[in-house]
């Protein structure tokens, strides 16, 4: 969590390499323990910061990468690609390579 916070409050653009960093550093983890805690790091900031707050776009991007990070397993497994593990995300990308070029 505290890897997505500090990617997700670095500005102007730290945010865009996000999942692609955590499925690099952790690809062993869980898929969903990526969503996990790019959730709760939007929650956080969303805690921290005021409405108003320009910190407050780094939990909306966060919420969006979350969603569209469900999608992609979502995908993968109505496909019936492995989705289990962070790492399996990669395979997905050559197919759908939103999060490898972001």
């Amino acid at each position: 969590m505290q890897f997505a916070i500090e990617r997700l409050l670095d500005a102007p653009d730290g945010w865009r390499a996000l999942v692609r960093d955590m499925v690099g550093r952790w690809p062993e983890a869980p898929a969903g323990a990526l969503i996990l805690a790019i959730v709760t790091a939007s929650a956080e900031i969303e805690a921290m910061f005021g409405p108003g707050s320009p910190a407050r776009d780094g939990a909306e991007r966060g919420w969006r990468l979350a969603g569209l990070l469900g999608v992609d397993l979502h995908v993968m497994a109505t496909v019936g690609m492995a989705h289990g593990r962070a790492g399996d995300l990669a395979d997905y990308w050559r197919i759908d390579p939103y999060f490898r070029d972001l």
